[in-house]
């Protein structure tokens, strides 16, 4: 569970909201109050260590990048949890190298999975294993595939809830 003033930077993907919009009636519990999203890194600086530098930093590593297309269309499962993987995930995989090398001690949710994460759009999570199965199995394909053009990141705070601190265009 985040913790109050957690950010995080992300990848907005309002093309996938129709499908948690379509969890979310069925299995409420599955889907987070969030968006469709891409994570790119999470957690982030604490909200309190948000400064020019930072946004500074942040200015250049998604300066002069081209909007991407993606689609959505493998459906990764494990326990509990059910996610589309990006195709290509070239171009959002370069932005997280970048992140990484500007900030190497920001691990992917904080190492709980290791140092590499999949990229990925979370369709359930923290949810019994019969329904991650049945969102992968009976949801997600009247979705899919689920093609994408990604324009933008936001730097995101948790401040009561999930408040946009700021927005990194796309745009060479």
């Amino acid at each position: 569970m985040p913790r109050e003033g957690a950010t995080a930077l992300v990848v907005p993907l309002p093309e996938a909201d129709p499908l948690l919009a379509a969890v979310a009636a069925r299995f409420p519990d599955a889907v987070r109050p969030l968006p469709a999203h891409v994570t790119l890194l999470y957690p982030f600086l604490p909200a309190d260590a948000l400064d020019d530098r930072v946004f500074a930093a942040l200015d250049e590593v998604f300066a002069d990048r081209p909007p991407l297309r993606v689609e959505f269309a493998e459906c990764h499962r494990a326990t509990g949890f059910a996610a589309l993987l990006p195709d290509p995930a070239e171009g959002l995989s370069e932005l997280v190298g970048e992140l990484r090398r500007r900030w190497p001690d920001l691990l992917p949710y904080g190492g709980r999975f290791g140092t590499d994460v999949d990229l990925h759009l979370t369709v359930a999570l923290n949810t019994a294993e019969a329904t991650a199965e049945a969102v992968a199995r009976e949801i997600v394909p009247e979705f899919t595939p689920i093609r994408a053009h990604l324009r933008e990141a936001r730097l995101i705070a948790l401040q009561g809830r999930w408040q946009l601190r700021r927005r990194f265009e796309f745009t060479a």
